[in-house]
């Protein structure tokens, strides 16, 4: 028990730092202001737990859109487009909720850009298949 307990908290460390390097590479290549690391780690923190909570209504809106019966490329492009923008709203979010990073529109639509495209080569889903 104890051993599953560790490996869960060990994946979940090894998750959080990768997305607060991938957050704080992005922020100085983007130019972004923030004031301190330590405002950082709270934006990354904060990111992670809105996108745990806006990503279930994000299954549920690629599930509705993929019951639509459109062409393929439609319904990949349309629920590609759609995780993109959800997880661009958690990053809005994010920055909107901390006075200490500010980050341009520019700059949070290419790091959920970013975030999408590493999720995409991760993890490829199949191909829909009506």
């Amino acid at each position: 028990m104890f051993k599953k307990i560790a490996v869960c908290c060990i994946s979940a460390a090894c998750i959080f730092a990768g997305h607060f390097l991938g957050i704080s590479v992005l922020c100085q290549l983007l130019g972004a202001f923030f004031q301190s690391f330590g405002s950082l780690l709270i934006f990354t923190f904060a990111y992670i737990a809105l996108t745990l909570v806006i990503e279930p209504a994000e299954k549920i809106m690629i599930l509705a859109i993929r019951r639509l019966r459109l062409r393929q490329w439609t319904t990949v492009l349309a629920s590609d487009i759609t995780a993109v923008l959800f997880l661009w709203t958690a990053v809005f979010t994010a920055d909107e909720f901390l006075d200490d990073i500010f980050l341009s529109t520019s700059a949070e639509i290419v790091i959920a850009v970013s975030f999408f495209t590493v999720d995409k080569m991760l993890y490829p889903r199949l191909v829909y298949k009506p």
